[in-house]
């Protein structure tokens, strides 16, 4: 299944949106979980995503708060006030969030280890959320 980014969230964000410290809210199941061969199973996980940002310029370019489920809150490096987000995990991973629609989103988790410490290499998350600001 080819992932499209649908640029129509940039026009259909409320204007409030657009003001700095306005959060990013997704509530999301997971569809399905990729390896990186490709191979993809089914799931219903949830996961959510709440995403601040905290010093970005009038794209959405710069530095946000993100906090996954109840973990502590990381600092990741936002392309817009969409996304993509990239972050570190306290526990090894390289994260990488993006809304893909206006109820999707891809999860990226990638070990940051090295030769054999990058065999089970990176698992993708195709989500369906609710998405609030």
């Amino acid at each position: 299944m080819r992932m499209r980014v649908l640029p129509f969230l940039l026009f259909a964000l409320p204007g409030a949106a657009w003001a700095e410290g306005a959060r990013l809210e997704l509530d999301c199941t997971v569809a399905a979980t990729c390896d990186a061969t490709g191979a993809c199973a089914a799931s219903d996980d949830h996961v959510r995503f709440m995403v601040e940002p905290e010093a970005i310029d009038a794209e959405g370019v710069g530095l946000y708060t993100l906090w996954v489920d109840d973990a502590e809150g990381r600092t990741a490096r936002g392309a817009s006030r969409t996304g993509p987000f990239l972050w570190q995990a306290g526990d090894g991973l390289r994260m990488q969030l993006a809304l893909t629609g206006d109820a999707s989103a891809i999860w990226i988790r990638q070990p940051l280890g090295t030769g054999t410490d990058m065999a089970s290499g990176p698992e993708i998350d195709l989500l369906t959320c609710e998405v609030t600001f």
